[in-house]
């Protein structure tokens, strides 16, 4: 998709006006692909007014049934964002996939709107970096994150994993054998890994618990364990290791 492929009269799929959607908390989502569309799906599957924005009249009409508005417009032209209420707008998704140019150039005319709370797409390092140079802070790479996230469930001992920074993740993993059966604070979890376990979710039951000194935890139990992405992984592969 070139940069003239984002240049087209607006065309609303839904009757009506979105920007008091927008006034009323609404999000744009800019970029119906399968990253935009699917984020654009959960977020009105929660009750979220979502106003979809997308320059393929096909990729609009998809959302008929589930967004509270959708336009085909061109997302570059202030005056078209201003006309459908992103100005106003909590906040904005810019997931515009393969046209990097489009996609700097919808980051310029939102962050001129003085919008800040922004998610946006980058599609590779260089297009990452510009992107947080021009002031905003929740830049996502979908295909790297998610690489980077299976990396830590295919080896195993890992069954879901969070990054929250470079060097903070939270895991969820199973109780290594070494701290079962006893109070917590008799390990010095902290102290000897470096990491914390923060919950538990005890085997057969649905819900979760926050850890204190004196829970007991069991060999089938769940938990959720935060720190340093090294430390958590090594923490998960006690029980393959014992000389740990």
């Amino acid at each position: 998709m070139n940069e003239k492929s984002w240049l087209a009269r607006p065309a609303a799929f839904f009757a009506g006006d979105p920007k008091p959607m927008g006034r009323e908390g609404a999000v744009a989502v800019i970029g119906l692909g399968r990253f935009g569309g699917s984020l654009a799906r959960e977020l009105a599957s929660h009750g979220v007014d979502v106003i979809g924005i997308d320059i393929a009249e096909a990729a609009v009409e998809e959302f008929a049934d589930s967004l509270a508005y959708a336009s085909r417009a061109d997302a570059t032209d202030e005056v078209v964002l201003r006309q459908l209420g992103v100005d106003e707008v909590s906040r904005v998704v810019i997931a515009i996939g393969s046209d990097l140019q489009a996609s700097i150039l919808v980051a310029s005319r939102i962050l001129k709107l003085g919008n800040r709370h922004i998610w946006a797409k980058a599609i590779s390092e260089p297009h990452a970096e510009i992107l947080h140079q021009m002031g905003i802070d929740h830049v996502v790479r979908p295909e790297n994150d998610m690489g980077k996230r299976l990396a830590h469930l295919i080896r195993g001992h890992i069954s879901d994993f969070l990054p929250i920074d470079e060097d903070f993740v939270l895991a969820r993993t199973k109780t290594p054998v070494r701290i079962a059966d006893v109070p917590l604070a008799s390990f010095g979890v902290r102290t000897k890994y470096s990491v914390t376990i923060v919950a538990f979710k005890r085997n057969g039951t649905e819900h979760w618990d926050i850890t204190d000194p004196e829970v007991v935890l069991y060999a089938e139990d769940e938990i959720l364990v935060a720190g340093h992405p090294r430390k958590v992984e090594a923490f998960s592969e006690l029980d393959k290791d014992p000389e740990r």
